[in-house]
């Protein structure tokens, strides 16, 4: 049975159908052409943002790449040494290598790539959408211009820039790419299993569609939606047969039910293996799928009417949802989604693009937008799911009246309403691209549109100090002491006290106090931050007004009070390090010696395991130390100058607690 909705696409000798008339040939030429003219400007309009800066896990995940271009480094190393994800994500760092290859491992060499990338995605989008658009009966006859200009659309959008512009992102980049690619060729093997083409069909489904998507999966995770957006594709488009509903009951129970059915399993064996990242969130499970409703809507809303000046990756004023009515839009959203969904439900026979173009948005969204302990919002995220509204769109056309659909007028009125749309979205897209040049101008615009963003209000006021305008960097913090969320008045008075410090001025000591008064059951990533800058500016009693013993004793009370967490949850591990080694800078071993206890947790970092050490040998606990410094010996490779400068302060630490104390007179392991 051929699918529905659609003419048999296996007759003739096209790869997408029939093959095209002279008439079609034309209008694919023209469509061609477009396309080029529309990458061609994607192209020119990005060259304006190339050479900008890194952001946030650029550094983390490209400095082993830098490391390897400059011969520091093995390839093995860096292609199979990344942990960002559960797989590792070889395929992407074997890419950001290329990059490094063919470059001088720059910015602009790895944002140029991603730059191709984008161009490739396109290709492979409109290749996706003429597919569907030539087969389905509702807009075969306007389906190669359809697809063309939707696909110049995505190409143009705006929403795109921190994706191709923020290095890292390479990683969704080619994760789609290679679930478009999957998509493709479960369209291949599913018109064969109609044509009755088994072995070309088993081929596509079981050999084409697994390769693409492994290759998706060790990109970035989120590649794990490709066959569940197959699955979309099929309820959208096709009839079964019940040939066919053999073959792909093996296909979507080896790729959808029974990796479904594995993470099901770690979920109830080990959530931790998933789930462990809320350790370090200020949300649970429940109020992160409650947040995801309103995130899902406003993504929407900015892949339709896209705002330039709210756009970026300074997104952290993105407020929780603590239930229905908190905010009230979350029962707002919520309603929204079910109304939507119930509604293209209904019109899935009358207008499958539309089905499958909502149902495209919310599946590509499922990974990152569901469950996972991940930060609420990130407008990448976007990247894959921004195809299914294309399909919507097309969804929408396919409602009209097919008289109205094939005059002149209408043709001639989509045309130029969709070039009008595309030289809006340019000109959103240039104005960005000009921004994301600099990393001042990213954050400016941030804290202009983004007040409640502690993320860059912090960023310009580090920019501030850098260029010793303390004055300016305490006006920016210094409103932020007065927010209703506890944890931003924490952040916030502890930086106040490095700028103080800094500028020479005696730092308030009620500032400290607050931010004891302050403390969260959790620690996150933000504390570490404001508690380096600290410990950075108050060493040699450097803080007029606070003591060095003084601010260590609050730094181990506000991770005292972290109650929620374990001591080896990361964040609470570095305030204990970071609190022992201020006491080890005044000389108070005995206090140093729990808190760097507390901090070296298995796989702790180089200078947290000879902070330990050094902590021991002061105490007299030389056995103890000498045991910890051959385990640190045996980590550290001889050409890690950092590691084996540490070894050598530990080892110094334990020959001077020897020449100090006497064997006999070593104290007992607290």
């Amino acid at each position: 049975m051929t699918p529905a909705h659609m003419p048999d696409a296996t007759s003739g000798t096209h790869p997408f159908g029939r093959a095209p008339d002279a008439q079609n040939r034309s209008r694919m030429t023209r469509v061609h052409w477009l396309l080029f003219v529309a990458m061609l400007a994607t192209v020119l309009i990005y060259s304006a943002g190339l050479d900008g800066p890194y952001l946030f896990d650029d550094t983390f995940n490209l400095m082993p790449v830098r490391q390897w271009a400059a011969g520091r480094l093995g390839w093995n190393e860096v292609m199979f040494g990344n942990v960002s994800g559960v797989l590792g994500r070889p395929v992407s760092m074997a890419s950001f290598m290329l990059s490094a290859a063919v470059g001088n491992a720059t910015p602009l060499d790895f944002k140029l790539g991603n730059l191709l990338i984008h161009i490739a995605c396109a290709a492979l989008i409109y290749l996706l959408l003429r597919r569907l658009f030539l087969q389905g009966s509702t807009t075969r006859s306007i389906g190669v211009t359809t697809a063309g200009l939707l696909t110049a659309l995505w190409l143009l959008h705006p929403l795109h820039v921190s994706t191709v512009l923020y290095a890292v992102q390479r990683m969704a980049q080619l994760s789609s790419l290679f679930v478009l690619a999957a998509l493709l060729a479960y369209l291949q093997g599913r018109s064969a299993l109609d044509a009755h083409a088994r072995a070309k069909a088993y081929v596509w489904l079981f050999a084409g569609f697994p390769l693409f998507w492994l290759l998706g999966l060790l990109s970035k995770e989120n590649a794990a939606v490709a066959p569940a957006l197959c699955l979309v594709v099929e309820l959208a488009y096709f009839q079964r047969s019940p040939e066919s509903r053999r073959a792909l009951a093996g296909f979507y129970g080896l790729t959808l039910i029974t990796p479904a059915l594995i993470a099901l399993m770690v979920l109830i064996v080990k959530p931790s293996a998933l789930l462990a990242g809320y350790a370090i969130r200020d949300f649970d499970m429940t109020e992160r799928l409650l947040s995801q409703a309103r995130a899902l809507l406003d993504y929407l809303g900015m892949l339709i009417v896209p705002r330039g000046e709210r756009m970026g990756v300074f997104t952290d004023d993105f407020a929780v949802s603590h239930g229905l009515l908190s905010p009230p839009s979350t029962l707002v959203a919520l309603l929204a989604l079910a109304t939507i969904s119930a509604i293209v439900i209904a019109l899935r026979r009358r207008s499958p693009h539309l089905f499958a173009g909502w149902f495209f948005f919310l599946v590509a969204h499922a990974v990152e937008s569901t469950v996972l302990p991940l930060e609420l919002y990130f407008e990448h995220r976007n990247y894959l799911p921004s195809v299914g509204l294309l399909l919507m769109v097309a969804g929408l056309l396919s409602l009209l009246r097919e008289s109205l659909r094939t005059t002149g007028v209408y043709r001639y009125g989509m045309s130029m309403a969709a070039l009008v749309a595309a030289a809006l979205l340019a000109s959103i897209t240039w104005q960005q691209a000009g921004i994301w040049r600099s990393k001042e101008a990213i954050v400016e615009q941030a804290v202009r549109n983004h007040p409640g963003s502690l993320r860059a209000v912090q960023a310009k006021m580090i920019a501030a100090i850098n260029r010793r305008r303390y004055e300016q960097a305490a006006a920016l913090i210094s409103p932020m002491s007065r927010s209703a969320d506890a944890r931003t008045r924490l952040l916030s008075h502890l930086d106040m006290i490095s700028i103080s410090c800094l500028a020479g001025r005696p730092a308030d000591p009620a500032w400290l106090q607050r931010s004891v008064a302050d403390a969260r059951p959790k620690l996150t990533i933000a504390e570490i931050q404001s508690v380096a800058l600290l410990m950075q500016v108050s060493r040699d009693d450097g803080c007029r007004g606070l003591t060095q013993q003084g601010i260590a004793d609050a730094i181990v009370a506000i991770a005292d009070a972290a109650t929620a967490q374990s001591d080896d949850i990361w964040p609470k591990a570095q305030l204990r390090y970071a609190a022992a080694l201020i006491y080890g800078r005044i000389g108070q071993w005995p206090q140093a010696l729990p808190q760097a206890r507390l901090a070296a947790q298995p796989k702790a970092q180089t200078e947290v395991s000879a902070l330990l050490i050094q902590a021991l040998a002061h105490n007299g606990q030389r056995t103890e130390a000498g045991r910890q410094l051959q385990l640190l010996s045996s980590r550290i490779r001889p050409d890690d100058k950092p590691g084996q400068a540490a070894l050598k302060t530990a080892r110094e630490a334990i020959e001077v607690s020897a020449q100090t104390t006497p064997p006999n007179q070593e104290t007992n392991p607290s």
